[in-house]
């Protein structure tokens, strides 16, 4: 059954039907011209420059003797509450000792190590490291 008469459509001359058809045109089309004008309509993103991070928190970490960490809460609440946003306490050497990390502002840090200074002068600091963003 031949679907056209006298053969006039050879091998050579499906190929010229293909290329005229709008469906089939991506066969013959140039890979990285298909590539290239598919990037041209995406947005563009660079992941090489991270994110700056502006960073106002900082955790400071002191150590202090389990009878006095009643007075270190007490001192923080009264004089420096409004700065210190959160306070965790962890015992330490059998719980001869709490070791307290303290989340604060960089501009608050001095007025609290000074302030514990004062009322705790056995009290041992330790760092003082940004908070990182979760």
């Amino acid at each position: 059954m031949n679907h056209y008469p006298d053969n006039t459509y050879t091998s050579e001359n499906y190929s010229d039907v293909l290329k005229s058809c709008k469906r089939e045109k991506f066969l013959f089309e140039n890979h990285r011209q298909r590539k290239s004008a598919y990037a041209l309509n995406q947005p563009l993103v660079t992941y090489k420059t991270p994110a700056k991070l502006v960073q106002n928190d900082f955790v400071m970490r002191i150590t202090v003797d389990a009878a006095s960490i009643t007075e270190l809460r007490h001192l923080i609440l009264k004089s420096c509450g409004e700065l210190v946003l959160f306070m965790r306490v962890k015992p330490i050497d059998h719980a001869s000792k709490m070791k307290v990390w303290l989340c604060l502002s960089k501009s608050s840090v001095d007025t609290i190590i000074s302030h514990i200074m004062r009322a705790l002068p056995q009290a041992e600091f330790g760092k003082i490291t940004p908070l990182l963003a979760a």
